[in-house]
């Protein structure tokens, strides 16, 4: 069995983007492939400060629990479904963000061969969980494209070599496995279909990730899996779609969450894996497991060794961003565990 290194999954509840991006580079050095800024300042919450990008009238007020529910009539939603200008900022963030990161490469802080780690929500996570869902269908293809808007501007002013982009898949499989929330769209193919299109806009000259995600809301998921059989499932249909639409391009890496939930049940939990196995060695994609939690190096290393009786090959991340990482101790216990688990630093 090989572990391939550490992945950070997107956001570090640092002051700032240096911070953030100084600490992982110094604490993980040797461990990583590309490194993202840390979605510090008003990104610390997932796409929560998105919902600035629409009127009141059409906000869902979901992760906005103080603000009290206003009544608009139907003629207040028209008209600012008609006038209705998004910019997502995330091209402004990634590139102010990128003048840092080649400050801190020059410096030696982070590791030359490192590439600049942009991470990107798909449309169902801002508009399925911030849009009203009589709006959502209507919402959907304007914000889909400022998206790719975005996507587009960071591709063009940041150089391909130094850059990977990572799509964050999370009401994606609550959609896919008909959990907890209502999609705006009736056949969960189209899950497939969005995130093809997503792919779409990503040069091949630029490294592609995927984080496979059920929610880290005040540290919680807005569901446990029992297995990564509906991420295996989804992931397939993927790269099925890929093929047939003869997208040129394939994907570096895919992250795949493992909650504390999955303890009593870790050789059922990865079984789905033997079926993704050959597929992923085939495509050259590296496999990232979400397995790292902080306070736990027994249990890190259980699930290591429950993981490789199914993969051969496997870097090791936590199961989700560390936004909602209450104390910097946890910060060092992660990067820590990391270390002794790569070899890097005795127990």
């Amino acid at each position: 069995m090989t572990v391939l290194g550490c992945h950070l999954v997107g956001s570090i509840p640092l002051n700032d983007a240096e911070a953030a991006l100084r600490r992982c580079g110094e604490g993980l050095r040797g461990l990583l492939r590309s490194i993202p800024d840390g979605e510090t300042g008003q990104r610390n919450y997932f796409v929560k400060f998105q919902a600035l990008n629409f009127p009141e009238v059409l906000r869902s007020g979901f992760l906005d629990e103080t603000r009290a529910p206003k009544s608009f009539t139907d003629a207040q939603a028209r008209q600012e479904l008609e006038r209705l200008v998004v910019d997502t900022g995330y091209d402004e963030a990634a590139l102010k963000s990128y003048v840092i990161f080649k400050e801190l490469q020059s410096e030696g802080v982070i590791e030359k061969d490192i590439k600049f780690q942009v991470c990107l929500p798909s449309i169902a996570n801002v508009v399925g969980l911030l849009v009203k869902k009589d709006f959502r269908h209507i919402v959907a293809p304007i914000y889909e494209q400022a998206l790719f808007k975005s996507l587009k501007r960071i591709q063009e002013l940041i150089p391909h070599e130094n850059l990977a982009i990572q799509i964050d898949l999370g009401m994606d499989l609550a959609y896919w496995e008909d959990k907890v929330f209502e999609p705006w769209f009736s056949d969960k193919g189209y899950v497939v279909e969005y995130i093809v299109r997503m792919i779409a806009q990503v040069n091949p000259e630029v490294d592609l990730g995927i984080h496979y995600c059920y929610g880290d809301i005040e540290r919680k998921h807005w569901a446990e899996p029992t297995s990564l059989g509906p991420i295996v499932n989804l992931h397939q249909e993927l790269k099925e779609q890929i093929i047939r639409e003869k997208i040129p391009r394939s994907i570096q890496w895919i992250h795949c969450p493992v909650p504390l939930s999955a303890m009593d049940n870790l050789d059922n939990f990865f079984k789905p894996l033997s079926n993704l196995r050959d597929h992923l060695a085939l495509d050259k994609t590296t496999l990232y497991l979400g397995l790292v939690h902080p306070y736990d190096l027994k249990g890190t290393q259980e699930r290591v060794m429950a993981a490789e009786k199914v993969v051969d090959e496997f870097g090791i991340a936590t199961e989700c961003g560390w936004g909602r990482i209450s104390s910097q101790n946890e910060i060092e216990s992660i990067m820590h565990i990391c270390r002794i688990i790569l070899g890097l630093v005795q127990r």
